[in-house]
Parts: C-alpha cells; structure tokens; sequence
C-alpha cells in the first residue's frame, strides 16, 4: 500500500464536491435491509435517519482522509495544546498512548481519543497556518461525499463486503488501508476504522423539520454526531458503518476520530 505521509496543513489531499442534490437517510426498502442483516437493530436507531429526502449542498471542498496521529502532533508540537482528556487528570483515552504500538509506530493512522473541541482547535490551529478556513463537516457533506448522489448503503455500493473496511477488531490501520472501499468521490475510510465528529448537534427527529439546502444540525443540543463506524468489530458492524447510519456522542475514545472540510458561504 502506497504510504501517505502527510504531516503539514498544506500538505492535506482534498476533494471536492460539486453543488447539487443527493439522497440523504434511509428509506423503508433499506430499513428492511437493514433488519435482514441484523434483526435486533434497534428501530430508534433507524428513526434517527427518517424521513429519506433530497438535500441540496452548495459546492465544498472535503478532505480525503482522517486527520493523523502525525498531522494532530505536528499542531501539538508547534502550540504545546493538550487535550481535553489529558486534563482530566483521570490519564485514560490519550491520544498518544496508544494499547496496541508506540505512537512512532502508528503515525499514518488516524489519530483517535479527541474530543470535538480537540477537534476544532486543530481545525483552527490549520486555519492560521494557512489561511484556509476550515471546520468539521456538517453530517448532510460527510454523508454526500460518503455516499455520492445515489442513496447507496454503503460508499462502494449496496451489498456489505468486510474487506472493503476495518472491522477487524484489531484497532486503527492506517488511512487509505482499503481503497477498495472509497467513496463515490474518492474519500477514503468513510466506512469503519474511526467514527468521526460532524459540526452538527445532534437530534433524533432532525431530518422530520431539516431544511432541504444545507442544513447546518439544530442549534443546541447534548451530543454531536458522529458518523463512519469503526474498527471495533461487533456484531452490528455491517449496519453501523453504513453511509446513513448516524450516532451521538460527546466523550473522547479510542474508536473516535475527525476529518475537516474548507467553509464554505451558505
């Protein structure tokens, strides 16, 4: 596998994503899907991705792979930033002491145990190196650029192939391990190895009353969301990792991690 060793803001591998329509959430074809392959899923679960509808996004401009181990320590070296788990004083879910390899050892995987506020302070430790603004993406551009514009369940297509992302249960690998499981656009690993935070609160009936040109997530809430799935191998793997499957989450982990988009003018 060919390596991506990406350290500086500059340096990050864009895409970009044209204006127009897609296909966002899950329609009732797919919610039998779905139960086929694992009956137990719970049906709140798929609520959260109901109604399916069309949304329109204006163009933008996404990157192609999470944010690295070498990445997020090239922003920690140069500003001395500690994460918000490392304050805690509890020592548990840092983002350097990783269970599996030393963090040498693991560079070009994604770096994981952020937080969303970790997250964003990367995001604008990048904007004032390189005045680029970026951000997160919202959840309506992480799920288009996942799944292009044709409502396919996952971002190669519409049957489940395990070895076309990390379930494997073993931890992180490093970003762009499964090309054969790109996206529509090219991003790689929108499906498995890490969960990744979205700019948008999170709420369970959001999509009822979104609007239909880019919905930008309520205005408050509890949690985030996070999309993508990960490498932790459970048995709701294949329904988890799915283009529209969508969680809510706040704390930092080892399964959790981030990729940025440059802002766009709504």
């Amino acid at each position: 596998m060919e390596k991506h060793i990406i350290t500086q803001p500059d340096e990050m591998e864009w895409i970009n994503i044209a204006a127009g329509e897609f296909i966002m959430g899950s329609d009732a074809a797919q919610e039998g899907r779905i139960k086929e392959l694992d009956s137990e899923f719970p049906d709140e679960w798929l609520a959260r991705e109901q109604p399916q509808r069309a949304v329109y996004l204006s163009e933008y401009t996404i990157a192609k792979y999470t944010v690295t181990n070498r990445q997020f320590k090239a922003f920690v070296d140069e500003t001395g930033y500690r994460t918000e788990r490392e304050l805690d004083g509890l020592g548990k879910s840092i983002w350097y002491k990783l269970r599996e390899a030393p963090l040498e050892e693991r560079l070009d995987h994604p770096v994981v145990c952020v937080t969303r506020k970790d997250a964003l302070a990367y995001c604008e430790w990048f904007s004032r190196k390189t005045g680029i603004e970026i951000g997160l993406p919202t959840e309506a551009q992480w799920e288009k650029a996942a799944r292009g514009c044709d409502g396919r369940i996952w971002p190669w297509g519409n049957e489940f192939d395990e070895d076309r992302c990390n379930i494997a249960g073993k931890g992180t690998t490093p970003v762009g391990s499964y090309p054969q499981g790109g996206s529509p656009y090219g991003l790689m690993d929108c499906a498995a190895n890490v969960w990744e935070w979205c700019h948008d609160w999170f709420a369970t009936d959001y999509y009822h009353h979104a609007p239909p040109h880019n919905p930008q997530g309520p205005d408050s809430g509890e949690y985030y969301v996070v999309r993508g799935g990960s490498w932790y191998r459970g048995r709701r793997s294949a329904c988890s990792v799915r283009t529209a499957a969508r969680f809510r989450h706040y704390i930092a982990c080892y399964t959790f991690g981030f990729r940025v988009v440059k802002k766009f003018d709504l």
